[in-house]
């Protein structure tokens, strides 16, 4: 290769950095920016989920010693500051059974509801629906209960528990067929003293001998 074709060669490369080096620079910057800012977003959201862990903590301190106020006030922070993580629906887990064992029913299943279009973990979503479910009958709304159990538990981490309560609705509407078939299915998997309970329901079913 002779001395022009070498300075031809850098001419077309001095004339094409010319017509390509904005391009190049700005895609640059902002491949650069891109990674600095997921990397922002990733420490943003890491402090959020930090501040919201601690703010549940203190949740859960202020309801043990039954400090009212201050687990609601809580409550209400977590729901409207830290809506799509776990911690808030916990929260409103946490509230809603505080009101149940008030008997305040209505106001457990405003939290249940919230709890559920909020959840973004689905077997959190599948819990706060158990008790939406359970609120349900304890409310005299069996047929509605009814309806929140999922028509397929095959995967479901709550299988057993969703089915006894299934078990336990249809005793109360005098299916007894009904809730011993649900309560035969709660049996598979479980053991120890869960076990020990759920058989109890179904021998309290079991026809009676002439």
């Amino acid at each position: 290769m002779s001395h022009y074709d070498d300075e031809a060669q850098v001419a077309e490369l001095k004339k094409w950095w010319r017509e390509n080096r904005l391009p190049l620079i700005a895609g640059l910057v902002l491949g650069l920016g891109g990674i600095v800012g997921w990397e922002g977003w990733q420490t943003h959201q890491a402090r959020r989920a930090e501040q919201a862990s601690q703010m549940f903590e203190d949740l859960k301190r202020a309801a043990q010693s039954g400090d009212s106020a201050q687990a609601q006030s809580l409550t209400r922070s977590l729901k409207a500051d830290y809506a799509r993580t776990p911690y808030a629906v916990h929260a409103a887990l946490l509230a809603a059974q505080r009101s149940a064992s008030e008997l305040d029913w209505d106001a457990a299943q405003k939290q249940l509801d919230w709890a559920v279009a909020n959840a973004t973990d689905e077997g959190l979503k599948q819990l706060a629906r158990l008790r939406q479910a359970r609120v349900l009958w304890q409310t005299g709304k069996a047929d509605e209960a009814l309806a929140r159990i999922p028509a397929d538990l095959k995967d479901s981490p709550f299988a057993s528990l969703y089915e006894e309560l299934r078990g336990d609705i249809k005793s109360g509407q005098g299916d007894r067929d009904g809730a011993r078939a649900a309560y035969e299915k709660a049996l598979t998997g479980v053991d120890g003293a869960q076990r020990e309970f759920l058989q109890r329901k179904l021998d309290d079913l079991a026809p009676a001998v002439s």
